[in-house]
């Protein structure tokens, strides 16, 4: 099928602004100290400054690098605190080593305490996935197994027939069975990583808030 020209047009313009850091607007009205802040807010390395430069020369635009440097600078200050190392930590978010000398250790030592709760939130996940697929297998065998015990109700069969039957019904129990034990044990891992959350997130709450 042929595509409009307009179409394929409109389509690659927002494939290119899907990629630019800033729009044209932001490029054109150049308010380079609030970017930096709003970077340094967001914990971005200096190195972002290189991909508003990318963005913003289609525009005919060069950033200001001592207004976005120094944008930055303040705009870390709200990054750099316990409270946002242990979310980023707890939201599983990477750390580009951005933050002052005086201000790393701490948010370090947050943004270790909210990997741990990261941790024990993904075990959760894990289990209870884990949890699901077995009782999924379990319930799609307890499905095989009902279709072969109608084909043994069958007429006409022959004895070898018959015990070929029930052989695989006793086959699919076992892997039922099988399935089912693994369900449970998933089961009692989603409840031991639960209880590990819980144990954290009260353990956390007075040092950096409901989490």
């Amino acid at each position: 099928m042929r595509i409009a020209p307009f179409i394929a047009i409109a389509a690659s313009a927002a494939l290119l602004n899907g990629c630019a850091t800033l729009s044209e607007e932001q490029c054109l009205v150049g308010d380079w100290y609030g970017i930096g802040v709003s970077d340094g807010a967001s914990g971005y390395a200096m190195s972002r400054i290189d991909d508003h430069t990318e963005a913003c020369a289609r525009h005919g635009v060069s950033p200001n690098m001592t207004a976005y440097a120094e944008g930055r600078a303040r705009g870390l200050l709200s990054y750099c605190t316990p409270q946002v190392g242990f979310r980023e930590g707890r939201e599983g978010d990477g750390y580009a080593h951005v933050c002052p000398a005086d201000l790393e250790p701490d948010f370090l030592a947050a943004y270790s305490d909210g990997r741990l709760v990261h941790a024990a939130i993904t075990a959760v996940n894990a289990a209870n996935s884990d949890l699901y697929r077995y009782q999924q297998q379990a319930r799609d065998i307890e499905t095989q197994i009902r279709n072969e015990e109608a084909a043994l109700g069958a007429e006409g069969l022959t004895d070898e027939q018959r015990r070929v039957i029930r052989e695989r019904i006793r086959r699919l129990r076992d892997d039922r069975d099988r399935a089912l034990s693994f369900a449970r044990d998933a089961e009692w891992q989603a409840r031991d990583a639960q209880r590990e959350v819980d144990m954290l997130r009260a353990r956390f709450a007075a040092y950096y808030g409901s989490s």
